[in-house]
Protein backbone atom coordinates (compact mmCIF):
# COMPACT_ATOMS: atom_id res chain seq x y z
CA UNK A 1 0.00 0.00 0.00
CA UNK A 2 1.10 3.80 -0.53
CA UNK A 3 1.90 6.16 2.20
CA UNK A 4 -0.57 8.26 1.49
CA UNK A 5 -3.51 5.10 0.80
CA UNK A 6 -6.56 6.64 3.44
CA UNK A 7 -6.98 2.88 4.77
CA UNK A 8 -3.40 2.41 5.73
CA UNK A 9 -3.01 1.99 9.24
CA UNK A 10 0.50 3.37 10.65
CA UNK A 11 1.51 3.62 14.42
CA UNK A 12 2.39 6.59 15.57
CA UNK A 13 4.06 8.20 18.64
CA UNK A 14 2.32 8.49 21.94
CA UNK A 15 3.40 12.37 22.04
CA UNK A 16 2.10 12.89 17.84
CA UNK A 17 -1.41 11.70 19.46
CA UNK A 18 -1.49 13.39 22.40
CA UNK A 19 -0.88 16.54 20.21
CA UNK A 20 -4.18 15.67 18.66
CA UNK A 21 -5.69 14.84 21.74
CA UNK A 22 -5.28 18.83 22.59
CA UNK A 23 -8.72 18.61 20.78
CA UNK A 24 -10.08 16.40 23.66
CA UNK A 25 -12.03 18.16 26.33
CA UNK A 26 -9.59 17.42 28.59
CA UNK A 27 -6.98 16.46 26.45
CA UNK A 28 -4.85 14.11 26.53
CA UNK A 29 -5.50 12.65 29.87
CA UNK A 30 -7.81 9.41 30.24
CA UNK A 31 -8.08 9.31 34.17
CA UNK A 32 -6.11 5.90 35.56
CA UNK A 33 -5.46 4.38 32.03
CA UNK A 34 -2.10 5.48 30.05
CA UNK A 35 -1.67 5.23 25.82
CA UNK A 36 -0.65 1.85 24.67
CA UNK A 37 -0.06 2.53 21.36
CA UNK A 38 -1.73 5.08 18.72
CA UNK A 39 -2.16 4.97 15.04
CA UNK A 40 -3.17 7.32 12.02
CA UNK A 41 -4.97 6.62 9.16
CA UNK A 42 -3.36 7.61 5.89
CA UNK A 43 -2.21 11.23 5.89
CA UNK A 44 -4.09 11.79 9.04
CA UNK A 45 -8.11 11.73 8.15
CA UNK A 46 -8.55 9.41 11.37
CA UNK A 47 -6.12 8.71 14.33
CA UNK A 48 -6.81 6.59 17.71
CA UNK A 49 -5.35 4.75 20.59
CA UNK A 50 -5.38 1.95 22.89
CA UNK A 51 -5.48 2.74 26.37
CA UNK A 52 -4.14 0.30 28.71
CA UNK A 53 -5.70 0.76 32.46
CA UNK A 54 -2.57 -1.42 34.54
CA UNK A 55 -5.04 -2.21 37.69
CA UNK A 56 -7.99 -3.92 35.64
CA UNK A 57 -5.26 -4.93 32.94
CA UNK A 58 -8.08 -3.72 30.68
CA UNK A 59 -7.42 -2.63 26.80
CA UNK A 60 -9.97 0.11 25.96
CA UNK A 61 -9.55 2.24 22.15
CA UNK A 62 -10.33 5.88 21.58
CA UNK A 63 -10.77 6.85 18.09
CA UNK A 64 -10.92 10.64 16.21
CA UNK A 65 -11.61 11.81 12.83
CA UNK A 66 -11.08 14.89 11.05
CA UNK A 67 -14.45 16.89 10.53
CA UNK A 68 -14.55 18.75 6.98
CA UNK A 69 -12.94 21.88 8.33
CA UNK A 70 -9.90 19.67 9.75
CA UNK A 71 -11.11 19.56 13.28
CA UNK A 72 -10.81 16.67 14.88
CA UNK A 73 -14.44 14.92 15.92
CA UNK A 74 -14.22 11.90 18.64
CA UNK A 75 -16.36 9.32 17.18
CA UNK A 76 -16.21 6.52 19.13
CA UNK A 77 -14.91 4.85 22.58
CA UNK A 78 -14.19 0.75 22.23
CA UNK A 79 -13.78 -1.92 25.05
CA UNK A 80 -12.75 -3.10 27.27
CA UNK A 81 -10.41 -5.91 25.66
CA UNK A 82 -8.35 -8.58 26.80
CA UNK A 83 -6.07 -8.42 24.71
CA UNK A 84 -4.01 -4.83 22.67
CA UNK A 85 -4.69 -7.38 19.14
CA UNK A 86 -8.60 -7.41 19.53
CA UNK A 87 -8.93 -3.45 20.41
CA UNK A 88 -6.90 -2.62 17.51
CA UNK A 89 -9.07 -4.76 15.55
CA UNK A 90 -11.74 -2.83 16.54
CA UNK A 91 -9.88 0.47 16.62
CA UNK A 92 -9.14 -0.03 12.89
CA UNK A 93 -12.61 -0.54 12.07
CA UNK A 94 -13.91 2.33 14.43
CA UNK A 95 -11.53 4.98 12.17
CA UNK A 96 -13.02 4.32 9.51
CA UNK A 97 -10.35 5.07 6.76
CA UNK A 98 -11.50 6.02 3.34
CA UNK A 99 -15.07 7.66 4.71
CA UNK A 100 -15.39 10.87 3.72
CA UNK A 101 -14.42 13.88 6.87
CA UNK A 102 -17.25 14.45 9.22
CA UNK A 103 -19.73 17.16 8.75
CA UNK A 104 -20.46 20.05 10.34
CA UNK A 105 -23.05 20.17 12.92
CA UNK A 106 -26.04 22.11 12.31
CA UNK A 107 -25.82 25.87 13.00
CA UNK A 108 -21.69 25.35 13.67
CA UNK A 109 -19.56 27.62 12.19
CA UNK A 110 -17.06 26.55 9.68
CA UNK A 111 -13.88 27.17 11.00
CA UNK A 112 -11.44 29.32 8.74
CA UNK A 113 -8.65 27.61 7.39
CA UNK A 114 -5.22 28.70 9.04
CA UNK A 115 -2.65 28.86 5.62
CA UNK A 116 -5.25 30.95 3.39
CA UNK A 117 -4.34 34.48 3.91
CA UNK A 118 -6.36 37.48 3.85
CA UNK A 119 -6.95 40.82 2.59
CA UNK A 120 -4.54 42.12 5.71
CA UNK A 121 -1.40 39.38 4.01
CA UNK A 122 0.80 37.87 6.25
CA UNK A 123 4.05 39.08 8.57
CA UNK A 124 7.68 38.37 8.28
CA UNK A 125 6.56 35.96 11.59
CA UNK A 126 3.59 33.93 9.71
CA UNK A 127 6.03 33.44 6.24
CA UNK A 128 8.58 32.17 8.66
CA UNK A 129 6.40 29.51 10.15
CA UNK A 130 4.38 28.50 6.61
CA UNK A 131 7.43 28.68 4.55
CA UNK A 132 10.32 27.41 5.58
CA UNK A 133 11.63 23.73 6.07
CA UNK A 134 13.02 24.50 9.61
CA UNK A 135 9.63 25.68 10.88
CA UNK A 136 7.96 22.77 9.87
CA UNK A 137 7.40 20.94 13.40
CA UNK A 138 6.15 24.37 14.79
CA UNK A 139 3.28 24.71 11.88
CA UNK A 140 2.09 21.15 12.56
CA UNK A 141 1.89 22.15 16.27
CA UNK A 142 0.22 25.32 16.11
CA UNK A 143 -2.03 24.12 13.45
CA UNK A 144 -3.10 21.71 15.92
CA UNK A 145 -3.65 23.91 18.71
CA UNK A 146 -5.54 26.55 16.94
CA UNK A 147 -7.84 23.20 15.96
CA UNK A 148 -8.16 22.32 19.49
CA UNK A 149 -9.26 25.96 20.15
CA UNK A 150 -12.97 25.79 21.54
CA UNK A 151 -14.27 28.75 20.07
CA UNK A 152 -11.13 30.93 18.09
CA UNK A 153 -12.99 34.89 17.83
CA UNK A 154 -13.49 35.83 13.91
CA UNK A 155 -10.50 37.73 13.89
CA UNK A 156 -7.84 35.05 15.15
CA UNK A 157 -6.60 33.81 11.73
CA UNK A 158 -6.42 37.46 10.15
CA UNK A 159 -4.51 38.63 13.91
CA UNK A 160 -2.37 35.39 13.46
CA UNK A 161 -1.00 35.81 10.07
CA UNK A 162 -0.39 39.80 10.48
CA UNK A 163 0.54 42.41 13.60
CA UNK A 164 -1.23 40.33 16.39
CA UNK A 165 1.26 37.11 15.59
CA UNK A 166 2.70 37.14 19.04
CA UNK A 167 -0.96 37.37 20.94
CA UNK A 168 -2.84 34.45 19.38
CA UNK A 169 0.36 32.37 19.50
CA UNK A 170 0.42 33.10 23.46
CA UNK A 171 -3.26 32.04 23.32
CA UNK A 172 -2.38 28.74 21.61
CA UNK A 173 0.30 28.42 23.90
CA UNK A 174 -1.98 28.51 27.05
CA UNK A 175 -4.78 26.31 25.63
CA UNK A 176 -1.96 23.83 25.28
CA UNK A 177 -0.61 24.45 28.65
CA UNK A 178 -4.17 24.11 30.22
CA UNK A 179 -5.47 21.36 28.12
CA UNK A 180 -1.98 19.03 28.95
CA UNK A 181 -3.09 19.48 32.56
CA UNK A 182 -6.79 18.01 32.12
CA UNK A 183 -8.32 21.31 32.76
CA UNK A 184 -11.74 22.01 30.57
CA UNK A 185 -11.11 25.23 28.52
CA UNK A 186 -14.18 26.80 28.04
CA UNK A 187 -14.31 30.40 25.24
CA UNK A 188 -18.07 30.80 26.15
CA UNK A 189 -17.70 34.89 25.85
CA UNK A 190 -16.23 37.12 23.89
CA UNK A 191 -13.94 37.94 27.28
CA UNK A 192 -12.09 37.43 29.11
CA UNK A 193 -10.10 34.87 26.60
CA UNK A 194 -10.55 31.63 28.96
CA UNK A 195 -12.73 30.00 31.81
CA UNK A 196 -10.34 26.92 33.22
CA UNK A 197 -12.53 24.55 35.19
CA UNK A 198 -11.33 21.14 37.30
CA UNK A 199 -12.80 19.53 40.06
CA UNK A 200 -15.12 21.99 41.04
CA UNK A 201 -12.55 25.07 40.65
CA UNK A 202 -12.36 27.68 37.94
CA UNK A 203 -11.30 30.52 37.30
CA UNK A 204 -11.49 33.07 34.28
CA UNK A 205 -7.97 33.95 32.23
CA UNK A 206 -7.29 37.43 30.02
CA UNK A 207 -3.95 36.83 27.94
CA UNK A 208 -2.00 40.02 26.81
CA UNK A 209 1.06 40.50 25.62
CA UNK A 210 3.49 43.43 26.61
CA UNK A 211 3.48 46.15 24.11
CA UNK A 212 1.21 44.53 21.85
CA UNK A 213 1.09 47.09 19.47
CA UNK A 214 4.22 46.13 18.17
CA UNK A 215 4.33 42.59 18.40
CA UNK A 216 7.71 40.51 17.63
CA UNK A 217 8.13 36.94 17.66
CA UNK A 218 9.94 33.83 16.38
CA UNK A 219 13.67 35.31 16.17
CA UNK A 220 13.04 38.36 13.70
CA UNK A 221 14.51 41.43 14.40
CA UNK A 222 17.74 42.75 15.31
CA UNK A 223 18.88 41.03 19.44
CA UNK A 224 17.69 43.29 21.96
CA UNK A 225 20.16 42.75 25.07
CA UNK A 226 18.94 43.56 28.88
CA UNK A 227 19.83 46.26 30.63
CA UNK A 228 23.15 46.46 32.19
CA UNK A 229 22.21 48.22 35.03
CA UNK A 230 20.95 45.27 37.56
CA UNK A 231 18.59 48.01 38.83
CA UNK A 232 17.02 49.15 35.45
CA UNK A 233 16.62 45.51 34.54
CA UNK A 234 14.63 44.52 38.05
CA UNK A 235 12.87 48.45 38.72
CA UNK A 236 13.06 50.24 35.35
CA UNK A 237 11.74 50.23 32.18
CA UNK A 238 11.11 46.05 32.06
CA UNK A 239 8.92 46.37 34.80
CA UNK A 240 6.89 49.77 33.93
CA UNK A 241 6.07 47.95 30.79
CA UNK A 242 4.48 45.22 32.42
CA UNK A 243 2.85 47.27 34.74
CA UNK A 244 0.95 49.37 31.84
CA UNK A 245 0.13 46.59 30.34
CA UNK A 246 -1.48 44.94 33.70
CA UNK A 247 -3.08 48.19 34.56
CA UNK A 248 -4.64 48.81 31.03
CA UNK A 249 -6.26 45.41 31.04
CA UNK A 250 -6.82 45.93 34.87
CA UNK A 251 -9.05 49.55 34.31
CA UNK A 252 -11.21 47.14 31.82
CA UNK A 253 -13.16 46.13 34.71
CA UNK A 254 -13.75 42.33 33.64
CA UNK A 255 -14.11 41.25 37.51
CA UNK A 256 -17.49 43.35 37.55
CA UNK A 257 -18.80 41.15 34.28
CA UNK A 258 -21.70 39.45 35.59
CA UNK A 259 -20.64 35.92 34.32
CA UNK A 260 -17.00 36.69 35.77
CA UNK A 261 -18.11 38.67 39.26
CA UNK A 262 -17.21 36.63 42.41
CA UNK A 263 -15.26 34.09 40.53
CA UNK A 264 -11.21 33.41 40.56
CA UNK A 265 -9.70 35.96 37.49
CA UNK A 266 -6.25 35.80 36.26
CA UNK A 267 -4.14 38.04 33.98
CA UNK A 268 -1.77 35.96 31.79
CA UNK A 269 0.89 37.95 29.92
CA UNK A 270 4.19 37.72 28.47
CA UNK A 271 6.35 40.16 27.33
CA UNK A 272 7.20 40.39 23.40
CA UNK A 273 8.10 43.91 22.91
CA UNK A 274 11.50 43.15 21.26
CA UNK A 275 13.44 40.25 19.73
CA UNK A 276 14.89 38.54 22.81
CA UNK A 277 13.49 40.39 25.83
CA UNK A 278 11.63 37.38 27.19
CA UNK A 279 15.29 35.69 27.75
CA UNK A 280 15.71 38.42 30.42
CA UNK A 281 12.24 40.31 31.10
CA UNK A 282 10.65 37.97 33.18
CA UNK A 283 12.74 39.12 37.00
CA UNK A 284 11.06 42.87 36.65
CA UNK A 285 7.38 41.37 37.06
CA UNK A 286 7.64 39.87 40.53
CA UNK A 287 9.26 43.05 40.85
CA UNK A 288 6.32 45.01 40.91
CA UNK A 289 3.66 42.83 41.33
CA UNK A 290 4.98 42.40 45.25
CA UNK A 291 7.07 45.37 45.51
CA UNK A 292 10.06 43.39 46.61
CA UNK A 293 13.11 43.71 44.71
CA UNK A 294 15.50 40.54 44.80
CA UNK A 295 18.84 41.65 46.26
CA UNK A 296 21.71 39.24 47.72
CA UNK A 297 23.68 40.05 51.12
CA UNK A 298 26.58 38.71 53.06
CA UNK A 299 30.10 37.40 51.52
CA UNK A 300 31.38 33.64 50.24
CA UNK A 301 29.19 30.95 52.05
CA UNK A 302 26.81 33.56 54.13
CA UNK A 303 25.55 34.82 50.70
CA UNK A 304 21.47 34.46 50.66
CA UNK A 305 18.76 36.38 48.70
CA UNK A 306 16.82 38.76 50.78
CA UNK A 307 14.19 41.02 48.92
CA UNK A 308 14.14 44.65 49.69
CA UNK A 309 10.97 46.67 49.72
CA UNK A 310 10.42 49.40 47.22
CA UNK A 311 7.85 51.89 46.61
CA UNK A 312 8.36 52.94 43.26
CA UNK A 313 9.42 51.75 40.01
CA UNK A 314 12.35 53.49 38.39
CA UNK A 315 11.60 54.34 35.18
CA UNK A 316 10.75 57.89 33.84
CA UNK A 317 6.96 57.26 35.21
CA UNK A 318 7.80 56.49 38.64
CA UNK A 319 5.08 54.18 38.97
CA UNK A 320 3.64 52.90 42.23
CA UNK A 321 5.42 49.48 43.16
CA UNK A 322 3.60 46.10 44.23
CA UNK A 323 0.25 45.80 42.53
CA UNK A 324 -0.46 43.02 45.14
CA UNK A 325 -0.13 45.61 48.21
CA UNK A 326 -2.85 47.73 46.70
CA UNK A 327 -6.27 46.43 47.98
CA UNK A 328 -8.55 47.76 45.36
CA UNK A 329 -6.93 45.06 43.21
CA UNK A 330 -8.47 42.26 45.43
CA UNK A 331 -10.21 40.84 42.95
CA UNK A 332 -7.02 40.30 40.55
CA UNK A 333 -6.35 36.46 41.76
CA UNK A 334 -2.71 36.24 40.75
CA UNK A 335 -0.95 36.98 37.22
CA UNK A 336 0.22 34.33 35.13
CA UNK A 337 3.38 34.78 33.27
CA UNK A 338 5.39 32.68 30.82
CA UNK A 339 8.39 33.16 28.58
CA UNK A 340 7.61 30.06 26.28
CA UNK A 341 4.77 31.05 23.69
CA UNK A 342 6.87 30.97 21.24
CA UNK A 343 7.77 29.61 17.93
CA UNK A 344 10.85 27.93 19.48
CA UNK A 345 8.46 26.37 21.85
CA UNK A 346 5.97 25.18 19.14
CA UNK A 347 9.04 24.30 17.09
CA UNK A 348 10.29 21.98 19.78
CA UNK A 349 7.14 20.25 20.67
CA UNK A 350 6.39 19.54 17.25
CA UNK A 351 9.68 18.35 16.85
CA UNK A 352 9.33 15.89 19.65
CA UNK A 353 5.84 14.86 18.24
CA UNK A 354 7.41 13.42 15.12
CA UNK A 355 7.77 16.04 12.54
CA UNK A 356 11.46 16.08 11.86
CA UNK A 357 12.24 17.25 8.53
CA UNK A 358 15.57 15.67 6.89
CA UNK A 359 18.91 16.94 8.30
CA UNK A 360 16.60 19.52 10.67
CA UNK A 361 18.75 19.79 13.95
CA UNK A 362 17.66 21.50 17.32
CA UNK A 363 19.95 23.10 20.13
CA UNK A 364 18.91 24.46 23.50
CA UNK A 365 20.83 26.55 25.45
CA UNK A 366 19.83 28.45 28.49
CA UNK A 367 20.27 28.32 32.13
CA UNK A 368 18.06 26.00 35.18
CA UNK A 369 17.02 27.17 37.85
CA UNK A 370 19.23 25.42 40.78
CA UNK A 371 17.37 24.33 43.83
CA UNK A 372 20.40 23.83 45.98
CA UNK A 373 19.85 24.95 49.49
CA UNK A 374 21.44 28.76 49.50
CA UNK A 375 22.38 28.36 45.55
CA UNK A 376 21.89 31.89 43.87
CA UNK A 377 23.04 30.96 40.30
CA UNK A 378 21.04 29.36 37.84
CA UNK A 379 23.00 26.01 35.77
CA UNK A 380 24.00 26.03 32.51
CA UNK A 381 22.67 23.10 30.17
CA UNK A 382 22.93 22.80 26.17
CA UNK A 383 22.10 19.56 24.85
CA UNK A 384 20.16 18.67 21.67
CA UNK A 385 16.31 18.50 21.04
CA UNK A 386 15.51 14.69 20.92
CA UNK A 387 18.00 13.61 23.02
CA UNK A 388 18.05 10.94 25.80
CA UNK A 389 19.83 13.60 28.16
CA UNK A 390 17.51 16.53 27.10
CA UNK A 391 14.18 14.57 27.51
CA UNK A 392 15.59 13.12 31.44
CA UNK A 393 15.48 16.57 32.82
CA UNK A 394 11.57 15.94 33.41
CA UNK A 395 10.00 12.62 34.34
CA UNK A 396 7.67 12.90 31.15
CA UNK A 397 9.85 15.04 28.73
CA UNK A 398 9.33 18.56 27.76
CA UNK A 399 5.63 19.35 28.57
CA UNK A 400 4.06 22.80 27.46
CA UNK A 401 3.70 24.02 30.48
CA UNK A 402 6.98 23.56 32.61
CA UNK A 403 7.93 27.52 31.67
CA UNK A 404 4.15 28.77 33.34
CA UNK A 405 4.23 30.04 36.48
CA UNK A 406 1.38 31.83 38.83
CA UNK A 407 2.17 34.73 40.96
CA UNK A 408 -0.68 34.57 43.72
CA UNK A 409 -1.82 37.37 44.92
CA UNK A 410 -1.33 37.38 48.74
CA UNK A 411 -4.92 39.63 49.12
CA UNK A 412 -7.12 37.87 46.70
CA UNK A 413 -10.52 37.55 47.22
CA UNK A 414 -11.11 34.51 45.33
CA UNK A 415 -7.66 32.84 45.67
CA UNK A 416 -6.65 30.22 42.79
CA UNK A 417 -6.24 27.06 44.27
CA UNK A 418 -2.76 25.51 43.41
CA UNK A 419 -3.71 22.02 42.07
CA UNK A 420 -6.20 23.58 39.82
CA UNK A 421 -2.70 24.67 37.61
CA UNK A 422 -1.07 22.20 39.04
CA UNK A 423 2.00 21.73 36.19
CA UNK A 424 3.06 25.52 36.42
CA UNK A 425 5.68 26.94 39.16
CA UNK A 426 3.29 28.53 42.00
CA UNK A 427 4.66 32.40 43.67
CA UNK A 428 2.91 32.87 46.95
CA UNK A 429 3.54 35.46 50.10
CA UNK A 430 4.75 33.26 53.42
CA UNK A 431 5.29 35.09 56.66
CA UNK A 432 6.55 38.20 54.32
CA UNK A 433 8.78 35.75 51.98
CA UNK A 434 7.89 35.40 48.14
CA UNK A 435 8.15 31.63 47.90
CA UNK A 436 7.85 29.25 45.11
CA UNK A 437 6.06 25.57 44.77
CA UNK A 438 6.60 23.76 41.80
CA UNK A 439 6.84 20.31 40.43
CA UNK A 440 9.52 19.67 38.04
CA UNK A 441 13.07 19.47 39.44
CA UNK A 442 14.48 21.66 36.43
CA UNK A 443 12.89 24.75 35.58
CA UNK A 444 14.32 26.88 32.83
CA UNK A 445 14.57 30.19 33.51
CA UNK A 446 15.88 31.45 29.80
CA UNK A 447 17.09 29.57 26.89
CA UNK A 448 17.60 29.79 22.96
CA UNK A 449 16.78 27.10 20.54
CA UNK A 450 19.34 26.90 17.59
CA UNK A 451 18.31 25.73 14.25
CA UNK A 452 20.47 23.92 11.84
CA UNK A 453 19.69 22.43 8.18
CA UNK A 454 21.91 20.26 6.71
CA UNK A 455 23.41 21.41 3.50
CA UNK A 456 21.65 25.16 4.17
CA UNK A 457 23.89 27.91 5.39
CA UNK A 458 23.70 29.38 8.79
CA UNK A 459 21.04 32.00 9.38
CA UNK A 460 20.13 34.23 11.60
CA UNK A 461 16.40 33.96 11.46
CA UNK A 462 17.25 30.36 12.97
CA UNK A 463 18.08 31.08 16.59
CA UNK A 464 14.62 31.48 18.47
CA UNK A 465 14.49 32.58 21.65
CA UNK A 466 12.53 30.44 24.73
Amino acid sequence: MAADDPHLIAPISERQFELYALSLERGPNFDQSHIFSAYRVGRGSACGCILLDPERGAFTTLAMRRRVDHLWVRIDEGGPFSTPETALDHLSISMRGGDPPEPLSPGTRRRPPLMQPGERGISPEFELLASTVSHLPALMAVGECYLALPNPDANFVSDLQTNNFASRLFELYLLACFREQGLIVRQDHVSPDFRIEKGGADCWIEAVTANSETPRAGGIGDWVHAPQDRNERLTGAPAERFAKTLRGKLQRNYHAMDHVRGRSFAIAIADFHASGSMVWSREALPSYLYGLRADVEGEGAHRRAIGTSIANLTGKHGIPAGLFRDPDFAHLSAVIFSNAGTLAKFNRMGFLAGWRPPGLEMIRRGILFDRTPGALEPIDFELAVGSEEYQSLWPWGEAWCQELEVFHNPQAAHPIPFDLIPGATHWFEREGDIECSTIWANSVLASITHLHLSGEPENPQETEHV
